[in-house]
């Protein structure tokens, strides 16, 4: 188990949707 990937695409993957979201907001 490779922790550290998951724990790299849970950041970017919650880095993403708080963007779009943002974005999408605007």
């Amino acid at each position: 188990i490779d922790y550290c990937s998951y724990t790299v695409r849970t950041i970017y993957g919650v880095l993403g949707i708080k963007i779009w979201i943002f974005i999408e907001g605007e």
